[in-house]
């Protein structure tokens, strides 16, 4: 990981950060992608029980990760 990419990470929110922390985990920054959008996914609807309303560009919500390029 370069310099640039480990003071991006320590800029990162509470959330974001236990999202990079598994990073590793993944063969490919397209699987990484996938994982991290259907965590956000999931976040949403766990916020859900809480009252607060988020919601996604549909373009995410339809597309499936192998369409999209993961610099987008």
């Amino acid at each position: 990981m370069s310099r640039d990419e480990k003071q991006a990470e320590s800029d990162y929110g509470q959330l974001m950060d236990c999202l990079m922390r598994e990073r590793d985990r993944f063969a490919t920054e397209s699987d990484f992608h996938a994982f991290a959008l259907e965590s956000v996914r999931r976040f949403i609807a766990d916020l859900r029980s809480l009252d607060i309303e988020l919601m996604m560009r549909p373009r995410y919500l339809n597309d499936p990760p192998s369409r999209r390029d993961v610099s987008n």
